[in-house]
């Protein structure tokens, strides 16, 4: 076993005075629980920084047009309701339906 000398106030040497004998165990105790406590804070901080870490990589890979909108901003522009104004634009030609089968058909490597 080990000595350990540490200096504390009159008031909180009072307190102590009754669990004297017991003073190991409440410092385990205590220690217990401020290490506890430490662990629970780091491991909040490391999880706040993953998100934040995976917010970003999100945001880069929308920027850069590697995975889609986000859901919300979507969600949002639909309810606005000014798109149900839209007319689809009048092009003369033909449709592109028609472009496409005539495109099937000249290629000969799709099966009849």
């Amino acid at each position: 076993m080990e000595t350990i000398q540490i200096e504390v106030s009159s008031n909180l040497a009072r307190r102590l005075q009754p669990y004297q004998n017991k003073l190991p165990r409440l410092l385990e105790w205590g220690l217990r629980v401020v290490e506890k406590e430490t662990k629970a804070r780091s491991d909040a901080d490391l999880e706040l920084e993953m998100m934040a870490v995976q917010e970003r990589t999100i945001t880069t890979l929308r920027e850069a047009g590697a995975i889609g909108a986000d859901p919300e901003i979507i969600s949002q522009y639909l309810a606005a309701g000014d798109t149900r104004a839209w007319q689809p634009i009048a092009a003369g030609g033909k449709p592109a339906s028609e472009m496409i089968v005539e495109e099937r058909d000249s290629r000969g490597w799709i099966g009849r």
